[in-house]
């Protein structure tokens, strides 16, 4: 008996058997950002783990969809047309008390992103001479809005009547308006003031101990999705986390990687060293809020039941929400110990190794 010719044969068979069979399947998963257009400012969450393969390795195909503000991404999830999204806490927090199965599962950006701020050279240098004065903001539905109103609060004003909220919009027309002193103050988000200031404008922030402690970006999901997809949304929030470290370890790495996933993104007109600077002074607004090291909690994604009822007190003193619930009710922190299961040294070695 011909042994060897059987092996071969044995062999060629299983290979030819083994290309025929499918690819793995991969679970889809429909993932909204939260503005119109993916800004450099949403490369961590978005175009890092996705063009860099954190989310196929790992078995997922998602579906990145872009989306104008957190209470509408929000609606989506609760409906099911999406299965999770990066959003502010407080459309959360306001659809979780109607009954909505929706959850918090990934605590993305650590600390407050909405101050006040008044151009450098304003003779303004307090809250407090902000009565009577006007406000830009990007619209009357930005989220700024309500931290803005309650930081004017906690200073005795009554928010709705002390000053004028005047709508400005972002980049360009926030810029124009800047320099044309259209506005005496903005309420802006931390990248929102960036792209501003690279465009000449320079300012000085207002903050608050009503705003100081509270949530910012988190990843919410669908509750049901979430029931029968657990292993999926523990590689979705990893994806980020590892997008997050990388950005932090090289800044101009995920620009240029948020750059060939959304070639639309990138200045036209504008000199390649010169468009790179802004886009990474735009990242530095926000990176070191992704960082661990330091927190309460040092976990990629935590977050503790007292900064969701701070949050949650906020939003009730604010007179976003009627009544107040058990904190614990928002968030889920029992995928936390999976979504660290991850080689960080291997990211950041790929971050500073990248070109």
């Amino acid at each position: 008996m011909n042994t060897p010719w059987l092996v071969r044969l044995t062999i060629a068979a299983l290979a030819l058997a083994a290309a025929a069979a499918p690819a793995a399947a991969q679970t889809k998963v429909v993932y909204l950002l939260t503005s119109a257009s993916p800004d450099v400012a949403q490369a961590p969450h978005s175009s890092v783990p996705q063009a860099l393969g954190y989310w196929k390795d790992a078995g997922l195909d998602v579906e990145v969809q872009p989306f104008s503000g957190s209470t509408g991404a929000v609606q989506l999830v609760i409906s099911g047309k999406a299965h999770a999204t990066m959003a502010t806490v407080e459309p959360l927090i306001i659809g979780r008390q109607k009954g909505a199965k929706i959850v918090a599962v990934y605590n993305h950006v650590r600390e407050p992103i909405y101050t006040i701020a008044v151009p450098a050279d304003s003779p303004l240098t307090g809250l407090k001479q902000l009565r009577g004065k006007s406000i830009g903001v990007l619209s009357l539905s930005s989220g700024a809005v309500p931290f803005a109103k309650a930081m004017l609060k906690a200073e005795g004003f009554d928010p709705e009547k002390d000053v004028s909220w005047v709508p400005i919009g972002q980049g360009a027309q926030a810029v124009h308006a800047a320099k044309n002193n259209r506005v005496d103050a903005f309420a802006y988000w931390d990248w929102g003031y960036a792209i501003m200031e690279n465009a000449g404008v320079k300012f000085r922030h207002f903050t608050s101990e009503a705003t100081k402690s509270i949530l910012s970006l988190a990843l919410v999901v669908n509750e049901e999705w979430l029931a029968a997809n657990p292993d999926a949304a523990v590689k979705l929030a990893q994806g980020i986390a590892k997008g997050a470290l990388f950005t932090i370890t090289n800044r101009e790495g995920a620009v240029r990687v948020h750059w060939a996933r959304y070639p639309s993104s990138r200045p036209s007109g504008v000199p390649e060293p010169q468009a790179l600077a802004e886009a990474i002074h735009v990242l530095n607004a926000r990176a070191a809020k992704y960082r661990i090291d330091g927190r309460a909690v040092p976990r990629w994604g935590a977050f503790t039941r007292d900064e969701w009822a701070r949050t949650q007190d906020f939003l009730f003193d604010a007179g976003l929400i009627a009544k107040k619930a058990e904190p614990a009710e928002y968030f889920s922190d029992r995928l936390l110990g999976r979504i660290n299961e991850f080689d960080a040294a291997k990211v950041i070695e790929q971050a500073k190794t990248h070109k």
